[in-house]
């Protein structure tokens, strides 16, 4: 109990709460394990359950008629998914999928009303999380789209060193298990365009592999590189 308290008081969303609001809403907290490839929810589902992301990473994977897959975001340890449940029923738009193994707390929406009751000030804390991820989601598409395929790639890398990076001193190491149509699911492309733009950055040294991870070098050039 103690230790989900912590975690929870980490997080923005949660700042303020008394202990006993804190210790009333882990009571209820379930705790969910997921394994690589597994799902947490899929896509058209209905859903009333929020989720904190305790360890781990998933994938934000999105359909369209044609069977087209997207990644629309990679989500790892203090993120809260399901959080359109707060304020409005429908079905969940995308699919969050394990991309390694994930530890999990769950909270009903009752528990969150609940809260709200008690402490009004928190609706208006959920009201400022959603609108800040939403303009997040906003400033990341404005800045990468209309970019060719390798820029759109560059600033991938650049926005997963900054979320999942360990410094190095010549380097950045991005602790994500990511494959190449991955990449390229996240940035609208193709494998074999990927597969191009990653040849060309590792030839002028900007980004490496090491096992699974890639790593971005720490050039001061690399923010200004353009390519052909």
């Amino acid at each position: 109990m103690r230790h989900c308290i912590i975690c929870l008081q980490q997080l923005d969303l949660f700042q303020g709460l008394e202990r006993d609001q804190f210790t009333n809403l882990c009571q209820c907290t379930n705790r969910k394990r997921l394994s690589r490839g597994h799902y947490l929810f899929r896509q058209g589902e209905a859903t009333s359950t929020i989720y904190l992301i305790k360890s781990g990473k998933l994938k934000l994977v999105q359909t369209a008629e044609d069977g087209h897959e997207t990644i629309l975001d990679v989500c790892g340890p203090g993120e809260v998914l399901g959080e359109l449940s707060f304020y409005q029923e429908q079905n969940e738009h995308s699919s969050a999928i394990a991309m390694e193994e994930v530890c999990i707390c769950c909270f009903s929406k009752l528990q969150f009303e609940g809260l709200i009751k008690q402490d009004p000030s928190f609706a208006l804390r959920i009201i400022g999380y959603l609108g800040q991820k939403r303009y997040e989601t906003m400033l990341k598409s404005g800045k990468e789209s209309g970019l060719p395929v390798k820029e759109r790639l560059l600033q991938l890398f650049y926005r997963l060193a900054e979320q999942y990076g360990q410094e190095r001193p010549t380097s950045t190491l991005i602790d994500l298990k990511i494959t190449q149509q991955e990449l390229a699911d996240m940035i609208g492309s193709s494998r074999v365009m990927v597969i191009q733009a990653l040849k060309e950055f590792q030839a002028a040294n900007i980004i490496d592999r090491e096992k699974r991870y890639f790593v971005l070098k720490n050039d001061p050039c690399t923010s200004i590189h353009t390519f052909e």
